[in-house]
């Protein structure tokens, strides 16, 4: 147990954000986050599902290896994305 929270620090060094680590996350959640703001959520979640496994691909760097936290992950990066793309589309209006 005393490694876990040195892992948690490697997995942050440099001041790294999950971003720099997963390979086009960003785009990613983009994605889902204009199709929740559109009301496609089927999509949504198929998507997402796609993501998490980006993030437990880079398991070693980011520190998440299972499904359920990664997707936990994704759905609040991918909330707040959807949230943007509304307040965008609002402000365009």
């Amino acid at each position: 147990m005393t490694e876990e929270p040195r892992a948690r620090e490697a997995a942050w060094a440099d001041g790294k954000t999950l971003y720099d680590v997963v390979p086009d996350l960003d785009t990613v959640i983009e994605i889902i986050g204009r199709d929740l703001a559109l009301g496609e959520y089927p999509l949504a979640q198929a998507t997402a599902y796609g993501a998490a496994h980006l993030i437990m691909e880079q398991g070693e760097a980011t520190g998440i290896r299972d499904e359920a936290t990664a997707l936990l992950v994704v759905r609040a990066l991918a909330e707040s994305a959807a949230a943007t793309e509304r307040a965008v589309d609002g402000s365009g209006s």
